[in-house]
């Protein structure tokens, strides 16, 4: 086999890959679909929020599916949908994604040296905490070298490229961080990380103490249940319009969507094709999608450290004979398309001009006789970490044994989905994906055995993505990367949904950054 990249990766657990996919630790429940598919026509959607202007005041009431008594205030941990949308208003990161790329948030710049020995952080000034205080470079290298500690329940991958212990202010406005390896676009990493900055001096988070740069702050929390957010209007990017946002932490989709009903919520996030093929369940209500850019990209990956998955002629064969437009249907209900087999849709660089395979069941018949496949066992985990992804699985393993492979479904919790262990005795494992930066979907994916695909054309069209300063090299290293996984990788992506959500008609300021699952609430508020 060909050697796997040459990146320092993060540790082989399960928050990790969550972290990836972009959902908590603690699990998400879902409704299974079996059976739902219909002919029924799909009620019809608004895409994004309203666009007039918000009155100032108010209260805003949005459900989240949450991590019950593990929640907590502390941004360096919890990944669910709740806690990303409390923390990405209670704390600022130096930089976001908006639009598929890189935005400037407490930082304005990030450079490399001409020898890529370190990266130099310009900061946003004019800033201040919640208490007044100024933030300053010495909050982001506090940050920096708390988020380094091996001691962290959560250390940052940013490990991997940046000695975060060694980053030093240089003045007020500047951070000077060593880089491990070359980097060449930093701002991307940075974004991808998740790193909420915290002040300087700070160890602990609780609802009296907790402070950040953000546009709201926190003044009461109770884990797995709500917090409660006043307006800062001191924030640095304009004060928001709701005096006061409440976060509810509901795990199950229908809940949510019963507490906009009966009034208790003005937002349910994260909705089931299901309930949105109904339509509103009231009048002054509407079913949201987040836009195609958005879409989760469902699909399964391949493990080629077994037998079967490791025959290219076996992969092709899947990728030909599998029904898409049967999945996307009986999944998405009419709220989704195809997908052409890769993953990072809507991010930067993602290639837009790849087909969606034309189905060949002959071809597939054919090449996994010659593979020596034909009715092998073939297993296919799955656990239900997005509405539908069990019963894509059941799909997909019938239509794998209408190729002629004796193929098996192993469904399994949510808490236990993504176990090392688990993953490592199946051919396939049920996969979900968001819009998430290239960097991020291929270095992430290819630190854990059971997912990465080794090959030395991909290692290094990564390696140089990853490196280089330049936008054009880094581009054309980006197509040559997604060319191999599309043309022989082992992903088998085959359908992206639209991201859901119920939502009161005159509610607006709803901004999707790193994911529409838990968009940005900093504007968020109330037409006239």
């Amino acid at each position: 086999m060909s050697p796997r990249p040459a990146l320092p990766s993060p540790s082989l657990t399960r928050r990790n890959v969550l972290a990836l996919i972009g959902l908590g630790a603690a699990g998400v429940t879902a409704p299974s679909l079996t059976g739902c598919a219909s002919d029924k026509a799909a009620a019809p959607t608004v895409t994004g929020a309203p666009t007039g202007e918000a009155r100032r005041g108010g209260t805003a009431r949005l459900a989240f599916a949450g991590a019950g008594a593990a929640e907590s205030l502390d941004p360096t941990v919890g990944t669910s949908p709740c806690e990303l949308a409390r923390h990405a208003v209670v704390f600022d990161t130096l930089f976001f994604f908006g639009d598929g790329e890189a935005r400037p948030g407490l930082a304005t710049a990030a450079e490399v040296d001409s020898a890529a020995k370190s990266c130099t952080l310009t900061l946003r000034q004019g800033v201040r905490w919640h208490d007044g205080t100024p933030f300053t470079a010495e909050d982001v290298v506090h940050t920096l070298r708390y988020r380094a500690s091996p001691d962290r329940v959560s250390p940052s991958e940013l490990s991997a490229y940046f000695d975060l212990a060694a980053a030093e202010a240089s003045d007020d406005h500047t951070v000077v961080v060593p880089t491990v390896q070359a980097v060449g676009d930093p701002a991307t990493m940075f974004a991808g990380a998740g790193l909420y900055v915290i002040k300087k001096g700070t160890s602990s988070f609780s609802a009296g103490t907790t402070v950040g740069t953000g546009p709201y702050r926190v003044t009461a929390f109770k884990a797995g249940r709500e917090t409660r957010l006043e307006r800062y209007d001191g924030y640095w990017d304009g004060k928001g319009y709701a005096e006061e946002v409440v976060l509810l932490s509901v795990d199950d989709a229908q809940a949510r969507v019963n507490a906009v009903r009966d009034g208790q919520a003005d937002y349910a996030s994260d909705i089931s094709f299901t309930t949105a093929k109904s339509g509103p369940p009231g009048s002054g209500l509407q079913i949201r999608d987040a836009g195609e850019q958005l879409r989760t990209t469902y699909g399964f990956v391949l493990n080629v450290t077994r037998d079967l998955p490791a025959d290219p002629r076996v992969r092709q064969a899947i990728k030909l004979g599998i029904d898409r437009e049967a999945l996307v249907k009986a999944v998405f209900l009419g709220y989704g398309a195809p997908a052409n087999d890769l993953f990072g849709a809507g991010a930067k660089y993602f290639l837009t001009d790849v087909p969606v395979p034309g189905r060949d069941v002959a071809e597939a018949k054919r090449l996994l006789a010659e593979a020596g496949a034909t009715g092998k066992p073939f297993v296919v985990r799955t656990a239900e970490y997005e509405t539908g992804l069990n019963s894509s699985a059941e799909l997909f393993v019938e239509q794998l044994k209408g190729l002629g492979l004796d193929a098996s479904l192993v469904k399994v919790s949510t808490t236990e989905g993504y176990d090392p262990a688990g993953m490592k005795a199946c051919d396939a494992i049920s996969f979900p994906l968001g819009p998430v930066s290239l960097a991020l979907t291929y270095t992430r994916s290819a630190a854990f055995e059971t997912l990465a695909f080794p090959d030395k054309e991909l290692t290094k069209a990564v390696a140089t993505a990853l490196s280089t300063t330049s936008d054009s090299e880094r581009a054309y290293a980006w197509t040559k990367a997604q060319r191999v996984m599309a043309d022989r990788g082992n992903w088998v992506a085959w359908g992206r949904g639209d991201v859901l959500s119920l939502a009161k008609e005159n509610l607006t300021g709803i901004e999707n950054r790193d994911s529409p699952k838990y968009p940005w609430l900093g504007k968020v508020g109330f037409t006239a």
